[in-house]
């Protein structure tokens, strides 16, 4: 039996995936649990927009995972509405399938949830609005790519209080197991990143390639407040799974995309520190945004200029006519020239007034600037935000990178 559920966490506490850790440890599942996130553009989700999943042969899974459901979730949150999905089959079916496509990409209702158990033969249980059923549906659904993410879990009494983690030791850890082990820390100012903030239960966070890497990556961590439980998850993260390459004037509400074409306009910074351009294609435009938290790709986007020719990585989020970025590939860049006087009866000649024409202003003689190509600050290849800025599911550019790829 297939088993899956979302939405039983709010802004203000609880986690879905603390959720399913608690039920791992009461009853026999088969493999490991998958830790599903979805499109993470959505205007309504809690926190990461994360669902879980997990197969069992327990005769007792329904019931206890509803059980669990009505204890912990966060009811009272009027943000907070749950849904389970349970699905007795060897093989997920392809309307399944084909849902997580669209779930993890694009926005879709619970209509379109409840249609495909139907089809499916999957059962339904919905608490309040039943939201969480999308999230649930598209978990078992899951395929692809994956990574794993090893999750601590903090001891009730600490829930809010600041998590102690020794730094020396997350920064051994990085050093000795990276690319392997990967978004641990922020390399440049030395800063744990494995440790959210929030009142969840989630003490730390261990990414990485197998799941053999993580449990290597917690052996070497040392926390300095007791703790609940771990859990290993598989996991959709770092795979730009959510990523649709699309045409400029086919792009949606809340879609993620990748968007292909010329820089039109020249990056213009706004108040509050955000990077804003204009990207064209054969079909329209639309603006790219790299925003204050993201430091050095920031940078980057500033200095694109009109005619660079990209591929764009991002999301529609509140601006429904900008994309959000998360990387991008610099595929060619735009010769600059920039205009050399020449002298003459021993000093530069001076503008005659129009285009590149420049004249002696002692003897009247006209001449043309030489035009000189300038060189760039970036250089074509691939850029993405810094990792403590990073969506669960954008590949970082790095893992590219040490695969070869």
């Amino acid at each position: 039996m297939y088993v899956a559920f979302d939405d039983t966490d709010s802004r203000k506490g609880m986690c879905t995936t603390y959720l399913a850790a608690r039920i791992c440890h009461r009853i026999n599942i088969i493999g490991l649990p998958r830790l599903v996130r979805l499109n993470p553009n959505i205007p309504y989700k809690t926190r990461g927009n994360g669902a879980v999943a997990f197969r069992t042969d327990d005769p007792d899974a329904e019931d206890i995972v509803l059980s669990e459901i009505k204890k912990h979730a966060m009811m009272s949150d009027p943000m907070t509405n749950p849904g389970a999905v349970f699905l007795d089959c060897e093989e997920v079916p392809a309307e399944i399938r084909r849902f997580y496509d669209r779930a993890v990409s694009e926005i879709v209702s619970v209509e379109d949830a409840e249609k495909t158990a139907e089809k499916s033969g999957a059962t339904v249980h919905k608490f309040k609005n039943g939201r969480g059923v999308i999230g649930a549906m598209a978990a078992i659904g899951f395929t692809g790519g994956h990574t794993y993410e090893l999750i601590a879990y903090r001891n009730r009494l600490n829930y809010g209080k600041p998590k102690k983690i020794k730094k020396e030791s997350v920064i051994k850890m990085h050093d000795t197991l990276y690319p392997r082990v990967f978004d641990s820390l922020d390399q440049k100012r030395e800063k744990v990143i494995i440790t959210p903030r929030g009142q969840d239960p989630v003490f730390c966070g261990i990414r990485g390639l197998t799941s053999e890497d993580v449990l290597s990556g917690w052996d070497m961590v040392h926390a300095g407040e007791p703790l609940e439980r771990i859990q290993v998850f598989e996991t959709n993260q770092a795979t730009d799974a959510h990523i649709r390459k699309k045409k400029i004037a086919d792009v949606k509400p809340y879609d993620c995309v990748m968007v292909s074409g010329e820089v039109s306009s020249k990056p213009k910074s706004h108040p509050g520190g955000h990077v804003v351009f204009t990207l064209t294609d054969d079909t329209g435009s639309i603006d790219c945004a790299a925003y204050k938290p993201t430091g050095p790709f920031r940078k980057i986007v500033s200095h694109l200029t009109p005619g660079d020719l990209l591929d764009v990585y991002g999301g529609i989020g509140r601006y429904l006519k900008t994309v959000n970025m998360e990387k991008i590939e610099i595929r060619r860049l735009k010769d600059v020239f920039s205009g050399d006087s020449p002298s003459c009866c021993g000093k530069k000649m001076t503008s005659a007034g129009r285009g590149d024409q420049v004249k002696c202003r002692l003897c009247g003689s006209k001449s043309t600037k030489k035009r000189l190509i300038r060189a760039r600050d970036i250089s074509t290849g691939f850029y993405d935000v810094p990792p403590e800025s990073r969506r669960h599911l954008s590949r970082p550019v790095f893992l590219d990178l040490a695969a070869g790829i």
